[in-house]
């Protein structure tokens, strides 16, 4: 009787060993980045990522007066769902021109971003809009209406980093009371970029 009750808790306890196994590897299955075409990536409600990028930045549409520049953004997102982020960023650029006195601007931007992703290549697309300080030869322009859209490649080495790169197009214009002096700016930008997540 003895060796029957221990062989049925041996039974017992081996079964609920094996079973704890499975439990755990179905969870960890189903916490990691499925491969192929997903909507939400790796990215959960509330996880948030601050992105610090560089690029040079090429002027449209001035008739070679403004030379290509650079510029460097800070930026802060959250998701609100696993594919649809909101945030906020600052950037800071400058152009030389032809009679070597440099257009500088720091642009203050909110902006939405949705994020699809493929294994861990994510693909962030972003709107942003807000306003900017504008300086050239002591004058300055403010608020300076900027829209900005960004589509992007990103590859998460890490859970907390992805590094890639952006495609920006800028729209900055200018508009004075006297419409004769009204302008505006495109400019095309390829960013560097390096993303920390937490």
């Amino acid at each position: 009787m003895k060796k029957i009750i221990s062989i049925v808790c041996s039974l017992f306890l081996l079964a609920s060993l094996s079973f704890a196994q499975s439990s755990d590897s179905d969870e960890d299955e189903e916490s990691a980045p499925k491969p192929g075409f997903n909507i939400g990536g790796i990215n959960e409600p509330g996880d948030q990522f601050i992105k610090l990028g560089l690029m040079p930045t090429f002027p449209m549409n001035f008739d070679g007066a403004l030379l290509v520049g650079g510029a460097g953004s800070v930026g802060y997102n959250r998701f609100l769902t696993n594919w649809f982020a909101v945030g906020a960023e600052v950037d800071f650029g400058y152009h030389p021109t032809i009679g070597s006195n440099i257009f500088t601007y720091v642009p203050i931007l909110v902006g939405a971003t949705v994020q699809p992703a493929f294994g861990k290549f994510e693909f962030p697309v972003s709107v942003w809009i807000g306003g900017a300080l504008e300086n050239y030869m002591s004058k300055n322009y403010f608020p300076g209406l900027v829209v900005k859209s960004t589509a992007g490649i990103f590859f998460r080495a890490t859970p907390t980093w992805s590094f890639g790169a952006d495609f920006v197009f800028t729209y900055m214009p200018q508009w004075y009371s006297d419409s004769e002096y009204n302008d505006y700016g495109i400019f095309l930008s390829a960013e560097v970029a390096a993303r920390y997540h937490f």
